[in-house]
């Protein structure tokens, strides 16, 4: 497989990915480790969704400590 680079930065590409999110799917979910990486996606996307003005719920699910 070949790589194909764009003439965007990785935030730009972050806004034109979640662009498309939001716009195609009805439910988004996010995975939350609690460590830096999950934790700046969530931040991005919290911010993106106040920039554009998206009104979806945010629920939390937890898993039990033991599985």
């Amino acid at each position: 497989m070949t790589r194909k680079y764009l003439d965007i930065n990785v935030y730009e590409a972050f806004q034109n990915r979640m662009e498309y999110i939001f716009r195609e799917f009805e439910n988004i979910y996010i995975s939350f480790s609690g460590g830096k990486d999950s934790g700046l996606l969530l931040n991005l996307v919290l911010d993106y969704m106040k920039a554009h003005n998206i009104q979806k719920n945010l629920d939390r699910h937890r898993f039990p400590k033991k599985l």
